[in-house]
């Protein structure tokens, strides 16, 4: 599939976006472009998460695959194929490098990365790594909005989404696997504390994700209101200047019929 102006606007960082959509929105429509101007028009600035994440995907491929094939390794070991505890070290050995690649992105682009910035991070990436419709958004470097994780249920032993089984016979049941060993349960307990830690930032991240489009908006508003405003003013000063201009021309209009009157004026004495 080609680029787009929309793929070209992806890579702008978000502090540039409203003036960039708008400056392609317009040529778009100068070169009689206007259906595709007006879908750049809506288009809405991507959160820093979002922007980050998508440059760290297309950039770091090789580890975005490895994530994905890490997360379904550790599904398939909650339902006892495979070993839970080296598919769970796996999938955090996986995670890391795609967040401190998003990390970076921000921090090349002078973004302050806080806890609660790192947290959205890590709940959307791990959104989009366990759903196949975002995967593959985020391998296009095209995902669009951040996600809180879905709890990552595998971790806690629970259901499983049909589709990661697939590659495997339908024939046997797919049982979770009895604990028995010691490394076995531990693994399960490290499993259980990380879905609530996954949890609760997914909780704080939709909260903030929440705030962040409510002033997104609420700045986009306020762009679009200082534009008409600008344009307004540019509309009275070239209506000034227009009146200026026939003052003046009015003005040497009426000097130089006073001159002709006063040349013609009779001589006295």
């Amino acid at each position: 599939m080609g680029r787009t102006p929309a793929d070209a606007l992806r890579e702008v960082p978000p502090h540039e976006f409203v003036q960039a959509r708008n400056a392609l929105a317009a040529r778009l429509a100068k070169s009689g472009k206007t259906a595709e101007a007006r879908r750049v028009a809506r288009l809405r600035r991507p959160s820093p998460v979002v922007w980050a994440l998508n440059h760290a995907a297309t950039s770091r491929a090789h580890e975005l695959r490895a994530l994905v094939e890490a997360v379904d390794r550790l599904r398939r070991a909650q339902l006892g194929r495979g070993d839970p505890r080296a598919a769970t070290e796996q999938y955090r050995t996986a995670f890391e490098p795609l967040v401190r690649g998003a990390i970076q992105v921000l921090r090349d682009a002078a973004v302050r990365v806080s806890p609660a910035l790192d947290r959205r991070i890590r709940s959307t990436l791990l959104a989009a790594a366990t759903d196949r419709g975002l995967r593959a958004d985020l391998e296009a470097g095209r995902l669009a909005e951040e996600h809180a994780d879905p709890g990552f249920a595998v971790l806690s032993r629970g259901p499983v989404p049909a589709e990661f089984l697939r590659d495997r016979p339908r024939s046997r049941a797919a049982a979770p696997a009895r604990p028995t060993s010691a490394p076995a349960k531990s693994s399960a307990a490290e499993s259980r504390k990380l879905a609530r830690e996954q949890t609760r930032a997914a909780r704080e991240a939709a909260r903030e994700t929440r705030g962040l489009e409510t002033r997104a908006r609420r700045a986009d508003r306020a762009a679009r209101a200082a534009e008409k405003r600008l344009e307004a003013m540019r509309r009275g000063l070239q209506t000034l200047e227009q009146r200026s201009a026939a003052l003046k021309a009015a003005a040497a209009t009426a000097r130089d019929a006073l001159a002709a009157s006063v040349g013609r004026a009779p001589r006295t004495g």
